[in-house]
């Protein structure tokens, strides 16, 4: 099989898998799973904000090393809405990033399903093809899509990805970049092809999102 479309079915799964909770509860915890570990993984003291939106829910998360705080407001796993801000002395909106389901995007999900080739290109996965690990470069690591912010760091570390679609993917994107600790970053590569693979190889219907997030915290 091609390895597109090997790599095209585990993108799907991976998203199914981690970065899927519908009902509110499960979004709620989530969202509180991603908040406690924030301050180990970007050794911070401070927790991000979370409360209820007039719709959905609303998560504001502020990161000092770089001047910089993000507000992201989920309506549903099709709508959300990240806006960012300068912090301290420089206040004020720089850039926002939007997902508008009521626009077209090429449907690839659906296209995979009618396909209906998902258990052959589940079974391709192992440690000799790195499939999953070029899965997880393109969603979180490093999506060929990207900004880079220029100012304080200016060595191209961070890397703000474009045409994410998911909420609960752009956030964990974020958890990510804005880690500027490098072994840190490796450990969590690591961590997360590990847990991915473990999880489809066993067959799982989804990834508690504190083993998700549990990297984080010491």
């Amino acid at each position: 099989m091609d390895d597109d479309i090997i790599q095209a079915y585990l993108w799907q799964k991976v998203v199914r898998l981690g970065f899927s909770p519908s009902k509110d509860r499960d979004i709620k915890s989530w969202l509180y799973q991603y908040n406690m570990s924030l301050p180990d993984f970007w050794e911070t003291e401070e927790y991000p904000k979370i409360g209820g939106a007039k719709r959905g829910f609303q998560i504001k998360v502020n990161f000092h090393q770089i001047n910089i705080s993000f507000d992201c407001s989920i309506t549903n796993l099709k709508n959300f809405a990240v806006s960012f801000s300068h912090l301290a002395n420089e206040p004020g909106l720089m850039w926002a990033h939007h997902v508008d389901h009521k626009y077209f995007a090429f449907p690839s999900q659906s296209v995979l399903n009618k396909m209906g080739k998902e258990p052959q290109a589940i079974s391709k996965i192992s440690k000799s093809a790195p499939h999953l690990e070029r899965v997880l470069d393109g969603l979180i690591f490093h999506p060929r899509t990207h900004q880079h912010i220029e100012s304080p760091i200016n060595d191209h570390v961070i890397r703000i990805g474009g045409g994410i679609y998911n909420p609960f993917v752009f956030l964990l994107h974020l958890r990510y970049q804005l880690c500027l600790d490098m072994t840190r970053r490796q450990k969590e590569k690591e961590y997360l092809i590990n847990l991915f693979e473990s999880a489809i190889k066993n067959k799982e219907t989804a990834i508690a999102a504190n083993g998700l997030l549990s990297s984080g915290r010491t």
